[in-house]
């Protein structure tokens, strides 16, 4: 029980330093599609908090065994940011200066989504409780779909700004 409260609080600590990280970034990034994702990244962080929150109060304060339910509706809480494309079919990622300008934040929010992914699929192997092994499983993977998101933004990125400097570098 004592492990499953540990769990919770490191969660609910991450989860709000990711919901600020993406808050604050929404303000400075300069890509307008770019700056939505991180929007409604950061609403989905406040409800990873609070989800994770409710079941660290259903625990409750004393050391004895509780029984939680520890399902989570996942149609109607969980759901991937919007991924805004262009008429072909690919994101559409701004100009030039906009993509250099936001790759390092991208780049920050990727890795902090697959720290995330990393965490929870660590910490349901210290859990004995089989509902709360699968309830940190399904928050691993809800934050490997957002680090699959930035990861998917960032080679984009990155591609978009080789072809531009490799025109430059290799003529």
């Amino acid at each position: 029980m004592n492990n499953i409260k540990k769990i919770l609080q490191f969660s609910m600590r991450m989860e709000k330093q990711g919901e600020n990280f993406y808050r604050y970034y929404a303000e400075k990034i300069k890509n307008t599609q770019t700056r939505e994702i991180f929007e409604q990244l950061a609403d989905m962080e406040k409800e990873h908090y609070n989800i994770l929150k409710s079941k660290f109060d259903a625990l409750g304060g004393d050391e004895t065994i509780k029984v939680i339910s520890w399902v989570v509706d996942v149609k109607n809480l969980m759901k991937s940011p919007k991924i805004f494309v262009n008429e072909s079919g690919a994101m559409d990622t701004g100009d030039q200066e906009e993509q250099i300008s936001d790759l390092t934040i991208v780049r920050m929010a990727y890795l902090i989504e697959k720290d995330f992914s990393m965490f929870y699929k660590y910490a349901a192997t210290k859990v004995d409780d089989e509902e709360a092994k699968k309830f940190l499983e399904t928050l691993s993977e809800w934050e490997t779909g957002h680090m699959k998101i930035f990861h998917d933004q960032y080679q984009n990125l990155m591609s978009k700004n080789w072809e531009d400097i490799g025109s430059y570098l290799f003529r």
